[in-house]
């Protein structure tokens, strides 16, 4: 009995081609849509009516009109793509002009369909979606075109190798579920490494692989904690430089290139506008001979005098003296804002044997709230443990810092930790070796 039932429903794809592609795109893109408004905005209520509005676009377009491309569109001017997909690999590579074609196949739709037919389509989508009281189709397709050369990259870096191998061994009825099967795949990662970032949630749905959304996930799996540069270069003077005064457009541009001009490097800076003034805090490097020449040049400089400079040594640690981190621990909180936040923040943050590297804090207008707009509270840190820990002692680390989120009533904390790469801590071994 179980195997006829599981028999009938195999058979409704291959039955039923066109409606099970429609149906199952049209889901995976209404699923994309609630993974990144509950995982990824952290909403506290579903926008039903904007999850609607993706699925339509899933059913329509990536379901109906992408079905007519792969399907009888390539099945005409692309005779041998039936065939071609049915056969083993042996045969397979011995067909010339199967391969030639199924080539072919890739580069119309990843060449033509998707830069001239599906990116304006999904940017014209997602603008009516997500600005629906105001929708300005006019800009966002001027935003697509200044996008274009990177979201096309990202696209194909995934989506190439992607529908080669659809094209290659999927039957044409399995060609627009396994579109949506990968979509929805990178759904999954991009909901899993932004849980948390509300920020990102407008680029994050409709489930497409865009330019920004291939960096959220470089970002994800990138590095979070290097060596400092003032550790790694020992053979310069290193000088703290604070500044602030009325704010005006250009400062940033006029005083870093009045530091580059006097012979200085600037790696780690803040700079922010509070209020009215505009505050600046930056490292800058030179060589040790050149210092005292630097800070006159800078002191001297008219154009820089409303900002009221101010100069300091800044020394540099002994790695040796320090114990060198094991495990590095991102920590984003986002909540109401209210007076002590940073403070309970940091003092659990310590409490967990985490040393804080950097933190920002900013407020933001959250204007998804029902009743009025509300301030919220950001706070984004770096924290390192020295402390080795093994697999379950990590694990219960991560759950420990999640239950700020209760403990502070905070709406969203996003707790991402990584060890540190080998290479990293033996560039720290070798650098204190020079000491």
């Amino acid at each position: 009995m179980a195997s006829l039932v599981w028999s009938r429903v195999r058979s409704v794809p291959v039955q039923y081609p066109f409606a099970f592609g429609v149906v199952f795109s049209g889901f995976k893109t209404s699923v994309s849509d609630l993974m990144a408004q509950k995982v990824v905005e952290q909403r506290e209520t579903i926008d039903w009516k904007r999850n609607m509005a993706f699925a339509a676009f899933g059913f329509i377009y990536l379901g109906g009109v992408q079905y007519a491309i792969y399907v009888p569109f390539f099945g005409r001017i692309f005779p041998t793509a039936k065939g071609f997909a049915a056969k083993s690999l042996r045969d397979k590579i011995k067909d010339v002009r199967g391969m030639f074609e199924c080539v072919a196949q890739v580069f119309v739709d990843q060449c033509i369909h998707h830069p001239l037919m599906y990116f304006p389509a999904f940017y014209c989508t997602r603008e009516l979606v997500m600005h629906s009281d105001n929708p300005n189709l006019t800009q966002v397709l001027q935003e697509y075109r200044r996008n274009m050369k990177e979201d096309l990259l990202a696209l194909w870096k995934i989506w190439v190798p992607a529908t080669f191998v659809n094209f290659a061994f999927m039957p044409m009825w399995g060609r627009i579920p396994t579109v949506a099967m990968t979509s929805l795949v990178w759904s999954v990662i991009l909901s899993t490494m932004r849980g948390g970032d509300v920020k990102s949630g407008a680029e994050v749905a409709g489930g497409a692989v865009t330019g920004a959304t291939l960096h959220m996930v470089e970002e994800g799996f990138g590095t979070l904690f290097t060596q400092r540069p003032v550790e790694l270069e020992p053979d310069k003077a290193h000088l703290i430089i604070t500044a602030g005064g009325l704010d005006k457009p250009g400062w940033v541009a006029e005083l870093s290139r009045a530091i580059a001009n006097a012979g200085g490097s600037i790696t780690h800076s803040r700079m922010v506008r509070l209020g009215a003034d505009f505050i600046i805090t930056l490292h800058a490097a030179v060589p040790p001979q050149e210092e005292n020449e630097f800070m006159q040049k800078l002191r001297s400089n008219q154009g820089l005098k409303p900002l009221n400079l101010q100069f300091g040594p800044l020394t540099r640690r002994d790695p040796s003296a320090v114990p060198q981190p094991d495990i590095g621990v991102r920590v984003r909180a986002v909540g109401a804002d209210r007076p002590g936040m940073l403070a309970s923040i940091s003092e659990t943050l310590l409490a967990k044997g985490l040393s804080i590297e950097t933190v920002t804090t900013d407020l933001h207008l959250n204007t998804s709230s029902r009743t009025q707009p509300r301030r919220d509270f950001v706070i984004e840190a770096d924290c390192v443990a020295t402390k080795s820990l093994t697999s379950d002692e990590l694990q219960s680390l991560v759950e420990d810092l999640s239950q700020i989120k209760t403990a502070l009533t905070l709406d969203t904390v996003d707790v991402r930790v990584q060890r540190l790469p080998q290479q990293i801590q033996e560039e720290r071994r070798r650098r204190t070796a020079r000491y």
